[in-house]
């Protein structure tokens, strides 16, 4: 246990940059959201529809 509670402490206090590691997954995850929305218009639906 002693190995988790160490990889876990390391996790808590590495930083990027200076940046924490909430703002780094903020970050991610609004980078996702952007990109899956500029590329749904790049795929445009073909279909005739009904």
């Amino acid at each position: 246990m002693f190995l988790a509670e160490t990889a876990a402490n390391a996790a808590e206090h590495f930083e990027l940059l200076g940046m924490s590691n909430k703002f780094w997954i903020v970050m991610l995850v609004l980078v996702l959201f952007i990109v899956s929305i500029l590329t749904s218009s790049y795929n445009d639906d073909k279909t005739k529809g009904l």
